[in-house]
């Protein structure tokens, strides 16, 4: 079986291959019009995750599941999208990245369109499930392909603007449209199935990333040749791999408790809502300053100081529990995560230009993501002392410096691995 896919989605990524490329595949890579549409394939792409407190409230109220249902039903979209990031990663030097986020988009345009008429709770786990892992297959595809750029930090910023700018928008205007129409939560689904339509067909612009000759050698020697398993096993790797998982962790504690850190400085729902959707917008636009900044400091140092204000955000959440502490902190916290994330995978693709440390980093950042609220909730209690989120968020960011600032003494250490 595993043949039959490997030669159906077929290695059509290495530069050296014959093939001639057309229309969207032809484009530079380098270039921001491919890295843009790249990044926003990825982005729609990962929408379960995007737009998770947004779905999670479309199936509790407008489609009455209940809270506990509505949640389940949620964590199944996210555990199709790690499934699926995992399976790519272990073939991003075997397949066409570019067939595998075609096909993504199709699967995922297929079974949210069924959505539209299938609105029992247990088709609608299967159906998210199944959404979920096409998206995840072009999402880990488009988070491979960036990593095979000369400046990877610019492509992932790009990519990092959008998953910052799209659920900050999705926050703000898919309540509203579910609220005011009778089709209330079709009408969601419809403008999903847009995008989603629109991202299939700009898929194919993920194949301009080829593999290149250049790039694989300066991973170090012998890594041109290692299977993807012996990449991911590398020492290096496997400090990236862990580091950002705990830094998922981290964030998942936050995010996930952001409306009772709200509410702990006294605000409504809907003011919540709209102070995390403005910030997400203006952290989107700041991810951008990555891409103008670039490596002139290095990856490092950008990574650091990014951790160190989301710690200095957490610290203005516990001093100034008010509304303008609340809107401070949260653009802190989100603009700090918007500068250290594209500096985390452009560290993993200087490990591995083929994209494999990347793929499974994506995945290992999916589940610390998921892992992040059960522990936090922990703390948090019954009563609701979301002071314990912000305190358990902020160890874990800590913890989450200790791998990576171990990657640049390892590679003096090891100097062939890098």
């Amino acid at each position: 079986m595993i043949g039959r896919i490997d030669s159906f989605l077929g290695h059509a990524a290495h530069s050296r291959s014959s093939q001639k490329t057309r229309g969207l595949g032809a484009l530079n890579p380098e270039s921001w019009v491919a890295q843009t549409l790249a990044g926003f394939v990825g982005s729609i792409a990962l929408s379960p995750l995007m737009l998770l407190p947004v779905l999670v409230y479309a199936y509790d109220v407008h489609l009455g599941f209940g809270p506990d249902t509505a949640g389940r039903i949620s964590s199944a979209a996210l555990i199709g999208l790690a499934l699926a990031t995992v399976v790519v990663s272990f073939r991003t030097k075997h397949w066409s990245m570019a067939r595998v986020s075609v096909i993504g988009m199709i699967i995922m345009l297929v079974f949210t369109a069924l959505t539209l008429v299938m609105h029992d709770s247990r088709s609608f786990f299967v159906l998210t499930l199944l959404a979920g892992f096409g998206g995840g297959l072009t999402q880990a595809a488009v988070a491979a392909a960036l990593s095979r750029t000369t400046h990877s930090e610019r492509a992932f910023a790009i990519f990092t603007c959008f998953q910052f700018v799209y659920p900050g928008l999705g926050a703000y205007f898919f309540p509203r449209l579910m609220d005011s129409s009778d089709m209330g939560f079709n009408l969601m689904q419809v403008g999903q199935l847009v995008l989603i339509a629109a991202a299939l067909l700009l898929a194919p612009v993920v194949g301009a990333f080829r593999l290149r000759d250049d790039l694989c050698a300066a991973d170090g020697e012998g890594a041109k040749d290692k299977t993807e398993w012996a990449l991911l096993l590398r020492g290096p790797a496997i400090l990236s791999i862990i580091g950002i998982m705990i830094y998922g962790a981290s964030n998942g504690a936050i995010w996930a408790y952001s409306e009772g850190i709200g509410r702990m400085s006294g605000l409504d729902v809907l003011t919540i809502g709209d102070i995390i959707a403005y910030a997400n917008i203006i952290a989107g636009i700041a991810a951008l300053g990555v891409a103008w900044l670039g490596n002139r400091l290095g990856h490092f140092v950008p990574l650091i100081g990014g951790i160190l204000g989301q710690l200095l955000s957490m610290y203005v959440f516990m001093a100034f529990p008010n509304e303008a502490g609340y809107i401070a902190g949260t653009v802190i916290f989100t603009v700090s995560w918007a500068i250290v994330f594209p500096y985390f995978l452009s560290i993993q693709s200087d490990l591995d230009h083929s994209g494999t440390v990347v793929a499974f980093g994506q995945f290992t950042n999916l589940v610390g993501t998921a892992f992040g609220p059960s522990l936090a909730a922990a703390y948090v209690g019954q009563h609701g002392d979301f002071a314990g989120a912000i305190w358990i968020s902020a160890v874990m960011t800590v913890m989450a410096l200790v791998p990576m600032v171990m990657i640049p003494a390892l590679n003096r250490l090891i100097p062939t691995t890098h």
